[in-house]
C-alpha cells in the first residue's frame, strides 16, 4: 500500500505557475492588465522588511544575531530591517549569509529590494552562490573571493 498524504489534494490544486509558463503566458497576451489580473497570486509582491521578518521567524532569529553573523554594522543592519535604510546589493548578500538563506531565498530576497538576483554565469556570484549553499559564513566567502581576486562582500 502506498502512502498518501492527506493534504496533496489541497497541495497539488494550489500549483504556482512555472516562470517559464508565466512568460508564454505574457508573450501571448494581448493586454498586459489582464495578464497581471488573471495571474496576481503568482506576482511576488513582499516588501524586503516582511520578508525579513519572514526569514527571521523560519529561522528562528533574532536582528542582533543575523546582523552579527553578516558582519555588518550594528546601526545600519537595523535600518535594513526596519526599512529606513535602502541596502546594496553586497549588504542584502551578508544578510543573506547572517541568516543563513538558501540561493533560492537570496535571490527572492534581491527581488523584493529591486535588485539583481545571484546570476551563474557570474564568477564573483557563482562563488557566492556556492559559500550559501555550503552554510559557509560571511567571513569564509570573502576568503575564496578575495583567493579568486573578486571584491570582498565586506570592506
Amino acid at each position: 500500500m502506498t502512502y498518501m498524504n492527506q493534504n496533496y489534494h489541497e497541495v497539488s490544486d494550489n500549483v504556482e505557475k512555472s516562470t517559464e509558463e508565466l512568460l508564454n503566458e505574457l508573450q501571448k497576451a494581448e493586454d498586459v492588465f489582464a495578464f497581471t489580473k488573471e495571474n496576481e497570486e503568482e506576482m511576488e509582491s513582499i516588501s524586503l522588511t516582511e520578508l525579513l521578518e519572514q526569514f527571521l521567524t523560519k529561522y528562528q532569529k533574532q536582528k542582533k544575531e543575523v546582523i552579527r553573523d553578516a558582519g555588518m554594522d550594528t546601526t545600519y543592519g537595523y535600518q535594513i530591517f526596519d526599512g529606513r535604510k535602502k541596502p546594496r546589493r553586497d549588504k542584502l548578500l551578508q544578510l543573506a549569509f547572517g541568516f543563513p538563506l538558501t540561493v533560492e531565498e537570496a535571490n527572492r530576497m534581491f527581488r523584493a529590494a529591486g535588485v539583481s538576483d545571484l546570476y551563474v554565469r557570474c564568477k564573483r556570484d557563482t562563488i557566492c552562490m556556492y559559500c550559501l549553499q555550503q552554510k559557509m559564513t560571511v567571513d569564509e566567502c570573502n576568503a575564496l573571493l578575495y583567493q579568486a581576486g573578486e571584491e570582498t562582500l565586506t570592506q
